[in-house]
């Protein structure tokens, strides 16, 4: 492909790059995800892909940003102001379940690639990161009072939503347990909310 001048600003080209990659590791995984078949989709040489957005792993984490910002979409809609805080936990747990189902390999992406750089973060990913759990913290802060307890609970609750649903997506949940991961997903969040009453030091 011969490099032509660029017609859309930076922004514009995060933006256009990551919808692409969304399209092809949505349909193929991370293994379909390439400079030059996103130089394709996107109608520029690679190297303006590098140029305005960077190496594969400013690509992917462009990608794993939406990804996140769908999970926190797909909770937000389960979550009722006027639901007990106990059936708002089985509603996000639900949401979680349906969301990996639904969108398994875009998931498989956020969860298993590995860098190849491995410092810091970029403060922008972080905050994608923080998003989902900071919407979970505020509809279940009801149950945690207390804003460092609830922060532990949730990030305990979303470490064990997420290896059941990386133990299903493997294949592996069988070898634990017969049940399905949402019966699983709904079985935890009952014993979770009720042991909620007091506050567990490490």
């Amino acid at each position: 492909m011969v490099a032509r001048r660029l017609e859309h600003t930076r922004e514009e080209m995060i933006d256009l790059v990551a919808e692409k990659a969304e399209e092809i590791g949505a349909r193929e995984g991370l293994a379909g995800i390439t400079m030059r078949r996103l130089a394709t989709a996107v109608g520029y040489a690679p190297n303006s892909i590098y140029h305005s957005v960077g190496d594969m792993d400013a690509v992917i984490l462009r990608l794993n940003v939406r990804t996140l910002d769908r999970l926190r979409r797909s909770l937000q809609r389960r979550i009722r102001p006027a639901r007990a805080p106990e059936d708002t936990a089985l509603a996000i747990a639900d949401g979680y379940m349906a969301f990996v189902r639904q969108n398994h390999r875009l998931w498989s992406i956020l969860v298993d690639y590995a860098r190849r750089d491995q410092g810091p973060l970029p403060d922008w990913y972080e905050a994608a990161l923080s998003r989902p759990l900071a919407l979970v913290e505020e509809a279940l802060a009801p149950l945690f009072p207390d804003p460092e307890d609830r922060r532990r609970s949730v990030a305990a609750l979303w470490a064990a939503l997420h290896g059941i649903a990386a133990l299903s997506l493997s294949g592996k949940l069988g070898m634990v347990t017969p049940d399905d991961a949402p019966t699983l997903a709904r079985l935890l969040v009952r014993r979770y909310v009720a042991g909620s009453g007091g506050s567990d030091s490490p």
